[in-house]
């Protein structure tokens, strides 16, 4: 009896928690949204429209200057911020068992963090500004764990499944959020329990949302009719996704990994980085921001030379601004200009394909590309392909078409090489064992 006393406390604890969670999150979502709007108008001094139709819109010398005074904004508010303690990562205080990162998270810092975030965003830089809503609902999440007596790894679970669901209520993608949860944020270990919290909470949020978002989907999904070149064509991009995925995740990690210090080297960096974003921006209004621009432009590309041209640049050039943002010390995340990247690649593929006389649609390839790198640049093929998948709600069958590109993804960049390691090392010790003596010293006898 006592037993399911208990059982039956933990499980209205953990409702609660749900609720207040997925709330939080939800209004979290639809304040960063209209901040980004905000500083979208302030930067680019344009009041409606999409970051893009500002950027079009705003003077060819407000187009250098706004991502170029953005990040030495964010850049000397950041030097700061970490000069004083830091924020800490909300991946961070997950991983910590003991619950004292968790403490020390707080609200006031990741709140900041995350503003600051956006506001680099807003400005044009080239960089994800998913990481500010994931950050604040998990803090908001750490922050319910002891006043309602949250124990053990269900801690965690909440956390991660706070994180997801902040990514939901800005994205309107409430699988995408849980799959992000699970997926990325726990261990293999604790899966089961963010399951279990990661789909309620996301959807809470998501609802919450819509008082924004009035439920509509972030990209409109042209037309998409399937055709027999599409699979083949599909099939053939495969590799060429695979090598844009592994290469922008190492290049990213490698300048994160060798980013500036956090002196005045910070706004400064940052300050250079979004003007060099901002010039190309003249010839690519698309390149600003995060990169849904980029992937609304890529999903709607016309078959012609000068399209073609301009998936190519973004292909090039998106990669190499958001590597430079980051290696300047910019905190931001990595899911927008992954599947812009992706977007763009296969829609030029798409371009491609039809200059040259096939029946392919644009729309589809680039979704299929989008997942695709999403799935390989996260190392989470599942997360990909939900998360694109909301984006744009394509008809069911790119759905199977994005989940058959990314398994082959998965495999040649994860099954593929841990097998072939396997087998090394089971070579490398079978001759080592032939190598050994025998009982007598004589030859190794085969058993």
């Amino acid at each position: 009896m006592a037993c399911d006393r208990r059982r039956l406390l933990r499980a209205g604890r953990l409702f609660v928690a749900v609720v207040l969670t997925g709330v939080a999150a939800g209004l979290i979502g639809i304040l960063m949204a209209h901040l980004l709007e905000f500083f979208e108008s302030v930067f680019y001094g344009a009041g409606e429209g999409s970051l893009l139709e500002r950027v079009e819109r705003a003077p060819l010398w407000r187009r250098v200057l706004a991502p170029a005074a953005g990040g030495a904004i964010a850049g000397a508010l950041w030097w700061w911020e970490r000069s004083t303690g830091g924020v800490v990562p909300v991946e961070a205080a997950i991983a910590d068992l003991s619950g004292g990162s968790r403490r020390r998270m707080g609200i006031a810092r990741p709140f900041l963090d995350g503003t600051l975030q956006v506001l680099t965003v807003g400005a044009g830089n080239s960089v994800g500004r998913e990481g500010a809503p994931r950050l604040m609902a998990g803090a908001v999440a750490a922050r319910l764990i002891d006043p309602l007596m949250i124990t053990g790894l269900w801690g965690p679970a909440l956390m991660a499944s706070a994180a997801g669901a902040g990514l939901a209520a800005m994205y309107n993608t409430p699988l995408g959020g849980a799959a992000y949860a699970v997926e990325i944020m726990l261990g293999a270990g604790n899966r089961r329990r963010g399951l279990l919290l990661a789909v309620p909470v996301s959807l809470v949020a998501t609802m919450v949302s819509w008082m924004h978002s009035r439920g509509r989907p972030t990209f409109q999904m042209p037309q998409a009719a399937p055709s027999w070149w599409t699979p083949a064509v599909m099939v053939a991009l495969v590799p060429v996704l695979v090598a844009l995925g592994v290469g922008a995740r190492a290049g990213w990690k490698w300048l994160r990994d060798h980013r500036l210090p956090d002196t005045w080297t910070l706004p400064v960096g940052l300050g250079a980085a979004g003007a060099l974003t901002g010039a190309l921006s003249l010839g690519l209004p698309m390149l600003p921001g995060n990169g849904k621009d980029a992937m609304a432009v890529a999903l709607d590309s016309p078959a012609t030379g000068a399209a073609l041209a301009a998936l190519v640049a973004i292909v090039v050039l998106k990669p190499v601004a958001t590597g430079l943002t980051l290696g300047a010390g910019a905190t931001g995340g990595l899911l927008a200009p992954s599947f812009a990247l992706g977007g763009s690649a296969g829609a030029a593929v798409a371009g491609l394909a039809n200059l040259a006389g096939a029946q392919v649609s644009v729309a589809a390839l680039a979704l299929v590309g989008a997942s695709t790198v999403l799935g390989v640049t996260q190392r989470a093929p599942v997360f990909g392909v939900l998360f694109v998948w909301e984006l744009a709600r394509g008809p069911l069958w790119t759905l199977a078409a994005m989940s058959l590109m990314a398994g082959a993804a998965w495999w040649l960049t994860t099954a593929l090489p841990t097998g072939m390691r396997r087998r090394r090392r089971d070579g490398a010790q079978a001759a080592q064992a032939s190598r050994r003596p025998g009982p007598q010293g004589g030859p190794a006898v085969a058993g």
